[in-house]
């Protein structure tokens, strides 16, 4: 800024008239005077600086004021560069401090009328294109011009309009002005002041430069013609003049000051020069500014205006583009021309908001309007937005990657093969942009009606025209400017087997490498026979379509003229099937729709085409074109819905689908071919899958189960018993886990039992709580009868009979089970034929393959004792159900049959229902009459004996559970759990709440059993007692121990009476009485054949015949054992079905186990 400063005071100088250089000896020669005009007139930028400033000084200049100036302003055009403008800012200087009073006044006054706006009424006369070539060609001088005068300005050379002058006078004098504004009114000439070095504050204190720009925008308010002008300016003076630092070069200098401070360096210094050498008044900056402000609101309801219409106007033409399929050139062209004079004008709109620091305007955009850019090429849609919507657009990830990642062939085919031209259209446009910077922006709301620039579109208008010839002629056009081809013998022969090959090529990688390979024999001819088998694909070959276009697609950044000729040519095709009427080209219209659908896909051809197809389809929605709208669906449908710019489109045209579907009469076919097209373009809604979040624990356990062998049992029970189980939430783990088998393998639901057996063993509460809960889920199944949840329940009964082989259920509960799968929901808890049941309809059969799983499960079991006679019971009642419902299939029927001769092979089948029911009653009224028995009867034929047997025989230990095992593993497998459950025989685990819950449990019995007990002795109050015959003597009778010796001594001697007396037929009792309260003894003679006698002998004979018996088994119990483990080593178990052990209880025999060969039953 140190030479602004030094040419401002020099400057001044001049004008004050102080420090006027004398100049001596100044050349007047014509000839070089004339040639200083000359210089001036060619150039002032810096490479003749030097010389121009030389002749200044040498020259004596004075008779040719006029001319230099004239010349001055016409060199002032050629500087263009700043180092120019300052090299003429300097050369001015110069003038001015030779010829302040003459060259400046001129000067003056011709940058005034320089900068003056255009003459409207010599604009309106011109047509558009000359008034638009006119104000361009005034924008470009007046831009170098205001520059030159802004810095003239500032270094102090021009200070208001009101000094200048047209024309120097002969006296002294001067000629009134004939710029504008310094005439006044009357048309009255007013005669000059001389100029003085500081005009008065109320002369014109806001200066030159707000004088021009004043003129320039008051008569520009609406179409801002004149905004390059206001950008230049701001952008070169903002800082200097306005004192605003733009924003974009705060952020900048923001950025150095921190590096600086990083650096310790200090920020070089900006911003506006320091007011003591400022020509700036606050006056003139703060004038300066208001205009500026006043003219950016006008700019801003401009360019929301012009910002409004250019929505409208690309709304409309996207409408049309799928409505009609394709635009006038006119509206194109408009388009265009209107989108590029917007786009000029929000730029210019954002670099005068940065210059003034003030907000953008807000430009909202338009709901459901994309931002579509149209152009003349095949890609005739630009989009404005994300083409895709994240993870929607497709169905899965392997069909984005077909679609989306195409190889580059820049990549890899050297760029010979590829021939890559810049087009001259191109090199036009580029050439014409740099003038179009300088044209003006025009209204664009001034443009005719949109609704009047449309033409009609024809489907066709040429039967007779083939479709090969459209691809012949779109590839006449095609590389005119290249050379003839001198294609090799050698590369055809390889052409030929390329294009033979195409049909075979059915992945993505072999049509990929392909299309490289034809690069490497690509020509003009080449590129013809490509286009031609590829639109020549067989009709019944559409799985060749998606690789033909992708093949395309791949060609298309590089080979454009392939993808134009074929898309050129399906269209034309797609005409010509729309006016043939037959239905024998349905093969036909199918291929070329879904031709089209997968070009689109690929983005070769617009979105418009395919809408058009669409639209000339669904006008005429019968017959073959119902066909041709769900193929088209079926290929693009959720592409185009999915898209973010056609999806209001897309929809609107689905529900017109659905509304015609439904209006119209269509046969089954079609109805059926629309609905899945349209629900495969557009899914119903579904909720996305969201995965569980589970800790590492959780993770772990369900681990531990899900991968459960038979190798691994025993490692995983030792697992599950180390966990925390004093945490509820490992217990509900757990509890969750086995409880909910059927997420298990069917295979495994064995394994998990065992496992569970084993972990009852130690948690009792455990084995409640899930047995509770297999129950309670057999019964919600049977209520509910869900037809999707009959897997679930059959593996819920499965695992409830592996319960019981595992001992952890009794034979009760499973029979308790049984008569309510096939009881429940009937009346009188019987089916019948007459009774239909809401929860069990007759053709229902599920509830009896639950019954044969079951059964298939554990019913082998039930072969010996009280379970053998009840599974016999329910077979009966079973049958009866069976013939309760209607015929049941052959399956159903080969099951019961498998399950029933499998237990009971000799068991008598019915024939009928009446049979079966019939049957069924003699059961029960034998039941009936043994609980309506004594209670001897009772202990021998009813329950309670029943029962103990029961809850002897469930009875576990570890053995037990092995035992069981043997059926399902290897020996070697049985052998390292039996060892291991040896090795934990001897554990103990004793739970503090178990005993406080066994503890309550005692107490309540106890309470339970004395309230029994009362009941007893009051309800037998009143009965007849009945004698007792054969009591023991009471303890108070025998008295000490000397009496003891002499009852012994008198049975001693009462037995050999009793033998004595035996001849004579007598037999000796003692008899208690009761006198008072005092009990007495007398020995009493019975006969010998009396009844009394008789069963006292026969009671005491059985008793001893008892006692012998009972000795016997004890002294053979371990021997028999011997033989039983000698038979199972000797005689290996030929099938590997589960093992069932039996151990019989009775008050007088031990227990005993029953070997696996007897659980089966006998065939």
């Amino acid at each position: 800024m140190g030479w602004k400063q030094e040419l401002r005071q020099a400057n001044r100088q001049a004008w004050d008239h102080e420090n006027k250089p004398a100049l001596k000896n100044l050349d007047s020669n014509m000839k070089k005077n004339t040639t200083f005009i000359k210089k001036c007139k060619t150039s002032l930028a810096a490479d003749s600086q030097q010389q121009l400033l030389n002749d200044i000084k040498k020259l004596s200049l004075e008779k040719y004021i006029s001319e230099i100036v004239a010349g001055v302003l016409e060199g002032m055009l050629k500087c263009k560069t700043s180092t120019d403008i300052r090299a003429c800012v300097e050369v001015v200087s110069a003038l001015h401090q030779r010829f302040p009073t003459s060259f400046t006044l001129l000067l003056t006054s011709g940058l005034a009328k320089a900068l003056q706006p255009g003459n409207r009424q010599q604009l309106a006369s011109l047509t558009s294109e000359q008034r638009d070539r006119d104000e361009a060609a005034r924008i470009s001088r007046q831009r170098t011009y205001i520059r030159i005068a802004v810095e003239l300005w500032l270094v102090g050379v021009l200070r208001n309009v009101e000094d200048g002058i047209t024309a120097l006078a002969t006296d002294s004098t001067a000629q009134a002005d004939g710029v504008a504004g310094l005439v006044d009114s009357m048309g009255v000439t007013k005669k000059r002041k001389p100029p003085t070095a500081d005009p008065l504050p109320d002369n014109n204190p806001k200066g030159f430069v707000f004088r021009v720009l004043r003129e320039l925008l008051a008569s520009d308010v609406e179409q801002h013609v004149n905004m390059p002008l206001v950008t230049s300016f701001v952008k070169n003076f903002g800082q200097d003049v306005l004192g605003i630092i733009p924003r974009k070069q705060r952020a900048a200098d923001s950025m150095n000051d921190k590096e600086g401070d990083e650096n310790n360096a200090p920020a070089p210094a900006t911003g506006a020069e320091s007011d003591d050498f400022s020509m700036v008044t606050p006056e003139q900056r703060q004038a300066i500014k208001e205009l500026l402000l006043s003219y950016y609101e006008t700019v801003a309801k401009h360019l929301k205006k012009e910002h409004k219409y250019i929505k409208k106007m690309g709304s409309r033409n996207h409408e049309l583009l799928f409505s009609r399929g394709q635009l006038s050139e006119d509206t194109k062209l408009r388009f265009e021309k209107n989108t590029k004079a917007y786009e000029k004008l929000l730029s210019q709109t954002e670099t005068l908001a940065d210059g003034l620091d003030v907000d953008m305007p807000d430009l909202p955009e338009e709901e459901g309007v994309a931002k579509v850019f149209v152009t003349s090429t095949a890609n005739s849609v630009v989009e404005g937005k994300e083409n895709l919507l994240i993870n929607s657009v497709w169905e899965d990830d392997d069909a984005r990657k077909f679609y989306e990642e195409l190889p580059d062939l820049g990549v890899l085919v050297p760029g010979i093969f590829l021939q890559a031209q810049p087009k001259k259209k191109d090199t036009d446009a580029d050439d014409a942009a740099k003038t179009d910077d300088d044209a003006p922006t025009t209204d664009l709301a001034d443009s005719p009606d949109l609704d009047k620039q449309d033409d009609d579109l024809d489907i066709g208008d040429n039967d007779d025209v083939d479709a090969n010839a459209i691809v012949d002629e779109a590839m006449a056009d095609m590389d005119k400017d290249e050379t003839a081809d001198n294609v090799k013998p050698a590369e055809l022969t390889k052409l030929d087997l390329l294009l033979n090959r195409l049909t075979t090529l059915g992945n993505r990688d072999m049509i990929d490498s392909a299309t490289v390979e034809f690069c490497y024999l690509n020509s003009k001819n080449a590129r013809k026979r490509l286009v031609k088998v590829l639109f020549t694909v067989p009709r019944l070959r559409l799985d060749l379509l998606p690789y033909y276009a992708r093949m395309i697609a791949i060609l298309n950044p590089f080979f454009p003229d392939v993808g134009e000729a074929i898309l050129a040519a399906l269209v034309h095709e797609f005409r010509g099937l729309q006016r043939k009427k037959t239905v024998d080209l349905a093969e036909t219209r199918i291929k070329n729709i879904r031709f089209i659908a997968e070009l689109v896909k690929f983005k070769v051809a617009p979105l418009h085409t395919i809408f058009y197809c669409f639209k000339v389809a669904l006008d005429d929605f019968t017959n073959q074109n119902i066909d041709i709208v769900c193929s088209l669906l079926e290929s693009c449908g959720r592409y185009l819905l999915r898209t973010p710019e056609t999806n209001a489109r897309m929809q609107s045209m689905l529900d017109t689908v659905m509304r015609k579907k439904t209006v119209q009469r269509l046969d089954t076919r079609q109805v059926l071919m629309i609905e899945n097209a349209y629900y495969m373009a557009n899914p119903p809604e579904r909720s996305a899958v969201v995965e569980k979040e589970r800790s590492p624990m959780e993770l772990f356990v369900r681990r531990q189960v899900a991968d459960l062998t038979k190798k691994s049992l025993d490692k995983t029970l030792r697992t599950l018993r180390k966990l925390d189980w004093a945490d509820p939430a490992i217990v509900h783990l757990i509890n969750k886990l086995f409880q909910k088998i059927w997420k298990v393998k069917y295979s495994n639901i064995h394994l998990h039992a065992i496992l569970a057996s084993g972990l009852n063993k130690y948690h009792p509460t455990f084995g409640v709580q899930l047995i509770d809960s297999v129950v309670e889920e057999i019964r919600v199944g049977l209520e509910q009868n869900i037809f999707k949840h009959n897997q679930r329940r059959i593996a819920t009964v499965k695992y409830l009979g592996e319960l019981y082989n595992y001992r952890m259920v009794d034979s009760p509960l499973i029979f308790d089970t049984l008569y309510t799968i096939v009881t429940l929901g009937h009346e009188y808890g019987r089916p019948s034929r007459d009774r239909i049941s809401p929860m069990d309809a007759p053709h229902d059969f599920f509830r009896i393959r639950l019954i044969c799983t079951l059964l298939d499960t554990c019913g082998m079991c039930f072969d010996r004792g009280r379970a053998k006679k009840k599974l016999d019971h329910f077979l009966v009642f079973f049958q009866m159900y069976i013939f309760s419902k209607t015929k049941p299939p052959m399956d159903v029927d080969f099951m019961i049959s498998d399950t029933l001769e499998a237990l009971r092979p000799q068991m008598r089948l019915f024939t009928t229902y009446e049979e079966a029911n019939a049957e069924v009653d003699v059961i029960l009224l034998e039941q009936l009459k043994s609980v309506q028995g004594t209670d001897d009867k009772m202990q021998e034929d009813g329950f309670e004996d029943s029962d103990a047997f029961e809850s002897s025989s469930d009875e576990d230990d570890e053995d037990n559970v092995l035992a069981r095992v043997e059926g399902r593993g290897d020996s070697g497998d049985d052998a390292s759990v039996a060892a291991e459950a040896d090795e934990e025989e001897d554990e103990v685990v004793v739970l503090k709440r178990q005993e406080q819950q066994r503890k309550e449990e005692d107490d309540e019995f106890e309470k339970e059993f004395s309230k029994m007990i009362s009941d007893s002795i009051d309800s037998r109050k009143h009965e007849k007692k009945t004698t007792m015959l054969d009591v023991p003597i009471p303890m108070n009778l025998r008295g000490a121990q000397d009496r003891r010796r002499e009852q012994q001594q008198q049975q001693q001697a009462a037995q050999q009476q009793d033998s004595a007396s035996e001849p004579n037929g007598t037999m000796t009792f003692t008899l208690l009485t009761k006198k008072g309260n005092r009990q007495q003894t007398k020995l009493m003679e019975v006969p010998s054949d009396s009844t009394l006698a008789v069963t006292t002998r026969s009671k005491q004979q059985a008793e001893r015949e008892e006692q012998q018996q009972l000795k016997r088994l004890v002294l053979s119990y371990e021997e028999r054992e011997q033989q039983a483990a000698h038979q199972r080593k000797k005689r290996p178990i030929r099938n590997e079905k589960k093992s069932c052990l039996f151990l019989t209880v009775s008050p007088f025999r031990p227990k005993q186990r029953l070997s696996k060969r007897s659980a089966w039953p006998s065939r």
